[in-house]
C-alpha cells in the first residue's frame, strides 16, 4: 500500500477529495484482522493492526438501516402488530434483504462480516434472503467455503431445521469452526433454538453466531438498534388485549404476509367424502389400516397412510363388489390381466368363466399364451390392486397402443384399480380418464375402480410418524433410552417395516384414552369408529380440503396468500378423538400463526378436560414436533397429568412444557 509505485494513485485520490490525508480501514486476509492506515501522498502509515470495529460497524449499519427504513423496517400501530414465526408478538419488523438495494449496501454489510466468515469453514444462514451476503464475503476473500440456509424458523420447522444441521456432507462432517449468520435478531429465539439444535448433533463442536442486527441486547450482533421494538409471548400479549390485530410474518421468507390470510373450515360435506368407507369396512380398520409403514412389495416405499389391500380382499362386501362389476362389464369370453397374482381377483374371474391371466409387466400381454387368449377374447380387463397416480395402468396402456399385435386385437378394454387411493380425486380422475377411459372409435375404453378413498401420498420427510419419531428420538438422553413412555413409544415407530396400528396411530399418555371411541352422529365415519379409522377419516378429509377445486375454500398455506385451519374447527369438532386426528394430520404450516395461537386458545381451555385425553397426548406431540408453541398456561389438572411424563424423560417433555 505505501509502495512508490502507487503514489500516483494516492496523489489523484487526495486531489479528488481536496485533503491532505485519509484513513483506511481495510479487512487483512493474512492476518484475519481489520487493519487502519493514514494515507499521505508521500507514504502510509499503519495506525492500528488489529482495528476493533465495534463501534464504528454499529455507526455504519446503523445508517444502512436509516437509508431504507421506510420500506424494510415496517412499525406496527394501534390497528396492528407482527406475529413472528417464533410465535412472539412485536411492534416493528424489519428485513434485512430489502435494505440491501445495490452493491454498494451489499458491500457495506459484507464488510463488517468478513473476519466472522473468514473464520468459518462451515455457514448456515437463517435465510436465503440474505444468501447474497456470504457469496460476496466468498467472493472478496477468494474463498470456495460451503453454506447452507435454514428452510423457515425452528420454532416453525424443527425437523427440517436438524436435517440441515445435520446433513451429511463432508464440508459439514469436517467443520471445526462453524458459524450461524443471522440477519436480524428480534427475541433471540432463533438463535436459541438453533444452538440447541447444533449441540444436540455436535456435543464437541462450537457453534459461532454472528447477527448483523439486533433489536435485544447480546453479544454477537454488530448493531444493536434501537427503535423501541416490544416484544410479547402470544399468549400474554399487550397488543392483543388492546385490541390490535397480529399480522403474521412467513416463517421461511420473513416477508410480512397479507393481512387478508383467511381461516378454512373443514366443512361437513367435504368431512363426510369418505364416509361411505368406513362405513362399508367400520368392522375390519383395525386390520386394514396402517400408518407409517414401509410396503416390501413397493420396494419397501415408506407410506405415511397404508390400507392393505389383502385384508380388504378378504372381505365380504368387496367380493361382492367385485364381481358385480365383472358380471356387469365382462363376459365368459372375457380374459383378465392381473399386475399382482391375487386371490379375490382370480376366484371373481373364475365365477364368472372368464380368463384369467397373471401379467406382471406389460410385455408379458404377448408372451404365446397370454396372447393367445387376448386374440380369442371380446374383452380385456387389465386389473391392479391398489393404484396411487396410475402409473402401472399407462405403462400398460403404452405398452398396448405401441404394439401391432395388441393395438389391433384389443377393441374394449377396462383399466380396473382394486383400491384407487389418489392425493387428489379431481386432478388423478381427470388425468387418467383423459389418458385411459377417453373416447376412442375403434377401441372402447374404460378406467374405474372397486373402492377409493382420497389419501394424502407422502414420504418420510411429511409423514407425521417420522415427524414425531425424530422429535423424540432426538430428545431422549442415552442415559433414559431404555425405561417409560417416551422409549416405549420410539420403539414402536422404529419399526418402519410392520408400522402402527390400532390404538398406536396415536400417542397416549396413559391408559384412559386407549378405549376411546367416535360418538354418535359424525360426518366423519359412522358411531363407535375405532381411533386408526378416526385418524384415517380425518386425513382423508384434510386431503380432500386441501385439493378441493374451489379455491377460496382450499387448505393452502402457501406464500404470500395464505390460507390455514380456521380455529373454529376445533370448536365444530369438540370430540377430543376428532381434535387428536386433526392435531396429527395437519402440517405446521397449515395451522398458521395468528389461527394457531387462537387454536391454542380454544384447547387450553379444555386439555384438562376427562374427555379430551386423547387431545392431550397428541398436543404434547405437537408441540415436541414444532407443530404448537409451547404455552405457559397449562391449568392445574394437565400439570398432574404429565407429571409422569415429566418424570420419565424431562429432556423430551422440556420441548412441551414452559
Amino acid at each position: 500500500m505505501g509502495n512508490d509505485d502507487n503514489r500516483p494513485i494516492r496523489d489523484k485520490l487526495l486531489a479528488r477529495l481536496n485533503v491532505e490525508l485519509i484513513a483506511v480501514l481495510f479487512y487483512c486476509k493474512k492476518e484475519q484482522t481489520y487493519q487502519s492506515y493514514q494515507i499521505h501522498s508521500d507514504k502510509v502509515t499503519c495506525l492500528d493492526n488489529d482495528f476493533k470495529t465495534d463501534v464504528i460497524a454499529s455507526i455504519d449499519l446503523s445508517q444502512l438501516l436509516q437509508k431504507h427504513s421506510s420500506d424494510s423496517f415496517i412499525h406496527g400501530g394501534d390497528q396492528y402488530h407482527f406475529a413472528t414465526p417464533s410465535h412472539n408478538h412485536t411492534n416493528a419488523f424489519f428485513r434485512l434483504g430489502d435494505s440491501i438495494r445495490n452493491r454498494d449496501d451489499l458491500d457495506r454489510v459484507t464488510f463488517w462480516l468478513l473476519k466472522h466468515i473468514d473464520h468459518a469453514d462451515y455457514v448456515f444462514i437463517d435465510s436465503w434472503s440474505i444468501a447474497a451476503i456470504p457469496l460476496r464475503a466468498f467472493q472478496i476473500l477468494g474463498k470456495e467455503t460451503a453454506f447452507d440456509a435454514l428452510p423457515a424458523h425452528p420454532a416453525k420447522k424443527m425437523v427440517d431445521c436438524k436435517s440441515v444441521v445435520c446433513a451429511s456432507t463432508p464440508a459439514l462432517k469436517s467443520a471445526k469452526n462453524p458459524l450461524l449468520l443471522v440477519s436480524v435478531v428480534s427475541s433471540g429465539s432463533l438463535v436459541e433454538k438453533f444452538q440447541e439444535i447444533f449441540n444436540e448433533a455436535y456435543s464437541t463442536r462450537t457453534l459461532s453466531t454472528v447477527s448483523v442486527y439486533s433489536f435485544s441486547q447480546n453479544d454477537y450482533s454488530l448493531c444493536i438498534a434501537d427503535y423501541n421494538v416490544v416484544n410479547y409471548n402470544f399468549d400474554d400479549c399487550k397488543f392483543c388485549e388492546q385490541g390490535s390485530k397480529a399480522i403474521e410474518i412467513h416463517p421461511s421468507a420473513y416477508y410480512v404476509k397479507d393481512p387478508k390470510d383467511s381461516g378454512i373450515s373443514l366443512t361437513p360435506a367435504i368431512a363426510g367424502m369418505g364416509y361411505s368407507f368406513f362405513k362399508k369396512y367400520h368392522a375390519h380398520l383395525d386390520d386394514i389400516v396402517s400408518f407409517h409403514k414401509g410396503d416390501t412389495s413397493k420396494g419397501n416405499k415408506h407410506y405415511a397412510y397404508f390400507l392393505d389391500y389383502n385384508q380388504i380382499a378378504k372381505t365380504k362386501c368387496f367380493q361382492e363388489s367385485l364381481l358385480k362389476d365383472f358380471t356387469e362389464n365382462l363376459t365368459p369370453d372375457s380374459v383378465v390381466l392381473t399386475i399382482v397374482d391375487e386371490p379375490a381377483i382370480k376366484m371373481a374371474t373364475a365365477v364368472l368363466g372368464a380368463t384369467y391371466c397373471h401379467t406382471p409387466e406389460p410385455d408379458n400381454m404377448i408372451d404365446a399364451d397370454t396372447l393367445s387368449a387376448i386374440e380369442k377374447s371380446d374383452k380385456v380387463l387389465i386389473y391392479d390392486t391398489v393404484t396411487i397416480s396410475g402409473n402401472s395402468f399407462t405403462h400398460f396402456n403404452n405398452f398396448i397402443r405401441q404394439s401391432p399385435q395388441l393395438n389391433t386385437t384389443i377393441k374394449d378394454v377396462t383399466f380396473l384399480a382394486g383400491v384407487y387411493r389418489p392425493a387428489s380425486l379431481h386432478q388423478t380422475s381427470r388425468r387418467l380418464n383423459n389418458s385411459l377411459g377417453y373416447s376412442d372409435e375403434n377401441v372402447r375404453r374404460r378406467f374405474a375402480y372397486i373402492e377409493h378413498l382420497v389419501l394424502p401420498d407422502v414420504g418420510p420427510k411429511e409423514c407425521p410418524w417420522c415427524l414425531e419419531l425424530t422429535s423424540i428420538k432426538d430428545s431422549i438422553k442415552p442415559a433414559l433410552k431404555s425405561t417409560g413412555n417416551f422409549y416405549r413409544r420410539v420403539s414402536k415407530l422404529s419399526n418402519f417395516t410392520d408400522g402402527v396400528k390400532g390404538i398406536d396411530a396415536v400417542f397416549h399418555i396413559d391408559q384412559t384414552s386407549e378405549t376411546v371411541l367416535l360418538g354418535a352422529e359424525s360426518v366423519l365415519a359412522p358411531t363407535d369408529t375405532a381411533i386408526c379409522g378416526v385418524i384415517l377419516a380425518v386425513a382423508s378429509a384434510l386431503q380432500q380440503l386441501r385439493t378441493t377445486n374451489n379455491g377460496k375454500a382450499r387448505l393452502a398455506p402457501g406464500f404470500p396468500y395464505t390460507q390455514v385451519l380456521d380455529s373454529t374447527n376445533f370448536v365444530s369438532y369438540s370430540e377430543g378423538l376428532i381434535r387428536s386426528a386433526l392435531l396429527r394430520n395437519a402440517a405446521a404450516l397449515e395451522f398458521g400463526v395468528v389461527e394457531k395461537e387462537k387454536t391454542i386458545e380454544i384447547l387450553l381451555k379444555e386439555l384438562g378436560n376427562q374427555d379430551q385425553s386423547n387431545m392431550l397426548s397428541e398436543y404434547i406431540i405437537a408441540v415436541i414436533c414444532g407443530k404448537l408453541p409451547s404455552s405457559s398456561k397449562l391449568d392445574e389438572r394437565v400439570n398432574v397429568k404429565l407429571q409422569k411424563l415429566i418424570s420419565e424423560s424431562p429432556e423430551v417433555m422440556k420441548l412441551a412444557v414452559v
